[in-house]
């Protein structure tokens, strides 16, 4: 595994995730604040870093997953691919269950869902370019 590739990866995959967040508008209830900080507890400041810290682990893992291919196969294609795999595997359906479970709307568990998409091939993008 490329130990410098990983923080790179979760670093671009953080900023990939801030930047989707203003993007997008807040669902109906929400304002913006609230929806990229609605969690009970920690500050706001704390909160993010738990996420990078939960990005860095992602890219970590995704890191793993693309070097299991071999050899000479850590290239951007196979790590999108590789990215895009575990999330409609993992990601997307478990993101999916806690949404329709917590009743949110379609729209934002579609949010959701892409933005950890983005995440990911961020991430597999950089671990296949500089090898996971």
């Amino acid at each position: 595994m490329n130990y410098l590739a990983i923080p790179l990866a979760a670093v671009f995959g953080f900023l990939a995730h801030l930047l989707w967040l203003r993007m997008l508008p807040a669902p109906k209830g929400f304002s913006g604040d609230a929806r990229r900080s609605s969690a009970v507890g920690a500050p706001a400041v704390l909160r993010q870093i738990l996420v990078f810290i939960l990005i860095l682990v992602m890219a970590y893992v995704l890191g793993g997953a693309i070097g299991h291919l071999g050899p000479g196969q850590t290239t951007i294609r196979n790590g999108v691919i590789s990215a895009a795999i575990l999330w409609a595997g993992f990601v997307a359906t478990t993101s999916g269950v806690n949404g329709v479970l917590a009743g949110q709307p379609a729209r934002q568990i579609f949010m959701t869902v892409g933005r950890w998409f983005v995440v990911l091939v961020v991430e597999g993008s950089l671990l296949g370019v500089f090898g996971a």
